[in-house]
């Protein structure tokens, strides 16, 4: 594995972390609904952040760019679909559901300062294997 795919993979992994436990937690605090809601949030933003990683991943040269931007506003299009459905099942828990939103964002940008920190300040390298030999 490469830096960048141990980089994602632990954001991931700790921004679902969070999100089970702000789920839970909601569940016993405010009932069922509210602590639906939040996992509803947090699926659809870490979902989301899975896209986007793959997407940039693959990179946005030529004709890639294209099929890019459609599968962005194609992805903006489903994860307010599954966001009006999540608010109009759950009965307006739209405050659990913003939170889990909210805090699995926080959540993964925390955990990507941390991980900058260990590696000493610098981001994931993506020298090694440049996608376009001929760029050098």
């Amino acid at each position: 594995m490469n830096e960048q795919a141990d980089f994602i993979r632990g954001t991931v992994t700790g921004a679902a972390a969070v999100a089970v436990a702000g789920a839970v937690a909601l569940v016993f605090l405010l009932g069922w609904r509210a602590g639906a809601a939040f996992a509803v949030g947090a699926l659809v933003s870490l979902g989301n952040f899975r896209l986007i990683a793959r997407a940039v991943g693959g990179g946005l040269g030529g004709p890639v760019a294209g099929v890019f931007w459609k599968g962005s506003l194609f992805r903006l299009a489903l994860a307010g679909a599954v966001l009006v459905f999540a608010l109009l099942a759950l009965k307006g828990s739209w405050l659990a559901l913003a939170g889990g939103l909210l805090v699995t964002q926080f959540a993964m940008i925390v955990l990507w300062l941390v991980q900058l920190q260990r590696a000493g300040g610098s981001a994931p390298d993506e020298t090694a294997a440049p996608r376009n030999p001929e760029a050098r």
